[in-house]
């Protein structure tokens, strides 16, 4: 039995917590669960399954840093939540929206949470998470009405901090293991509006999420005696100033829920470990390709320092990556990192980068972009960069004019790739002795379609730029007549 269940006594008509009567932060929160329809069939509340359709948003994949995110239709969504057990699980259908290598046509996706164990169902097999993405999936569950109350009528939470804020009623709520939630409820119908905790991303560093509730309707009460409750219709999550997710659902309390556990395959497993595997293969003589995981890099040598171009993917990849670079040429240093373009796969190591030194080279639209992620906290977890602070030093390319790194025999030119419609500010560069092209995500050999192909070939040709050999941030080394052919396949597949 939860504490909630345990702690709530019935004294008349009126509920109040063990020990007495309800502090007044603690009042608020059974005031919110009498309007949503009843305290005690609030409290005595163990499963929730909503179940509807809306879309989820690409966090860090936006055409440029301030623009709108790009977002996946959901339909068949159904979200199964145990109180009781702490569990849950997401079941959805998606739908891509965007132009994209890799599209989604309904596909499935199914994840979730058993008690400290997150994991993610791929194909047939299940894959447990990080600890990290469980403590996140646990905060998740908290992040609806009925969970709400439920957390903060549990006589292992503390809720405090009653205050009035824009017109709304507000306490904080602290968790028995340590996490901090704030429950807003609205100062005319009484009803939670919205709830909002802290999280670690691994880009933003300390974000805060919010849950907002809107248009409530009875539901619930049907086949016996259970009480009806009023529950939102509309969920919007937000990380930020980012929208991540739009929900139109269907509430069902109590509701019947599968078995919820986690698969034994997930549960055997230890949560995942954020690794990174660097595999060198030198290219020509002083040009690296860095590769080993989804992502890649390449190292260039120049008479006097190293430059890198791209630190992706994460932390961990990005410092194994300049470690593996500073053993290649271990007498020359690594002065700088190129960035092809802001998404946060490839952005994810910028921090790390700053943190050893490196200089960022990236397009000018990025500048603020870079400024405001060097600058972000990260004390929920602190990262390279926190633990050893450095300034932001940034070198942009303006506009659609090369960038040029030297010495005289060797010339790498850094060029815009102008009208992509992946992203506003996306580079590609050139070594005009070697004929090499290094490029992110304009082709990608490995993907499925190649819908930037077309206007990164225009690029080439419009630049007068004599390509042999093409070294992809994804997949493997290329030819250029194989962009040639996937932009041929391109076209055919759009006439």
């Amino acid at each position: 039995m939860r504490g909630w269940q345990r702690c709530l006594i019935v004294s008349s008509a009126l509920f109040v917590g063990c020990g007495g009567a309800a502090t007044p932060a603690l009042q608020l929160v059974e005031d919110a669960a009498e309007a949503m329809g009843n305290l005690r069939a609030v409290s005595e509340t163990t499963t929730l399954v909503n179940e509807g359709q809306g879309r989820t948003h690409r966090l860090g994949q936006n055409k440029s840093p301030r623009s709108d995110l790009p977002y996946y239709e959901i339909e068949n969504y159904r979200m199964q939540i145990d109180f009781a057990n702490e569990r849950w699980r997401l079941r959805q259908d998606r739908t891509t929206t965007f132009l994209t290598g890799s599209p989604l046509y309904g596909v499935r996706q199914t994840y979730g949470l058993d008690g400290d164990v997150a994991y993610d169902e791929q194909g047939e097999r299940n894959v447990r998470a990080s600890e990290r993405v469980a403590a996140e999936r646990w905060a998740e569950m908290y992040h609806n009405p009925i969970g709400i109350v439920l957390l903060a009528l549990d006589e292992t939470s503390t809720v405090s901090n009653l205050r009035e804020e824009e017109g709304q009623r507000v306490v904080d709520i602290a968790a028995a293991n340590g996490t901090q939630f704030t429950l807003f409820v609205d100062g005319e119908t009484g009803l939670p509006s919205k709830v909002m905790s802290s999280r670690y991303h691994p880009n933003l560093g300390d974000v805060a999420v919010e849950t907002l509730f809107e248009d409530y309707a009875e539901t619930g009460g049907l086949g016996g005696f259970q009480a009806r409750l009023m529950l939102p219709r509309s969920y919007t999550t937000n990380l930020d100033r980012f929208q991540l997710s739009q929900f139109r659902v269907t509430a069902n309390p109590d509701g019947q829920v599968d078995d919820l556990a986690a698969p034994a395959d997930a549960r055997s497993a230890g949560p995942t470990m954020d690794t990174a595997s660097v595999e060198v293969e030198e290219i020509v003589d002083g040009v690296w390709y860095l590769n080993g995981q989804s992502h890649h890099s390449v190292l260039v040598e120049f008479d006097e320092y190293l430059a890198l171009i791209e630190a992706p993917q994460s932390e961990a990849r990005t410092l194994a990556v300049i470690a593996r670079a500073r053993e290649l040429q271990p007498d020359k240093p690594l002065q700088y990192v190129v960035n092809t373009h802001h998404h946060y796969d490839h952005s994810a190591g910028i921090r790390a980068a700053v943190s050893e030194g490196l200089t960022v080279i990236t397009h000018e639209v990025n500048r603020s972009f870079f400024e405001e992620l060097v600058a972000r906290q990260h004390s929920i977890v602190q990262d390279a960069l926190a633990r050893n602070p450095q300034p932001l030093t940034i070198e942009t390319v303006n506009g659609n004019e090369p960038y040029e790194l030297t010495d005289g025999s060797r010339t790498m030119q850094i060029y815009r790739i102008v009208a992509d419609a992946h992203s506003d500010g996306i580079l590609m560069a050139y070594l005009t002795r070697e004929r090499i092209l290094i490029e992110a995500d304009a082709y990608s050999p490995t993907s499925r379609e190649a819908p930037f192909a077309e206007v990164l070939l225009q690029n080439i040709e419009d630049r007068e730029l004599r390509v042999n050999t093409i070294l992809p941030l994804h997949g493997g080394v290329s030819e250029f007549e194989d962009l040639e052919s996937a932009a041929r396949t391109a076209q055919e597949l759009a006439d």
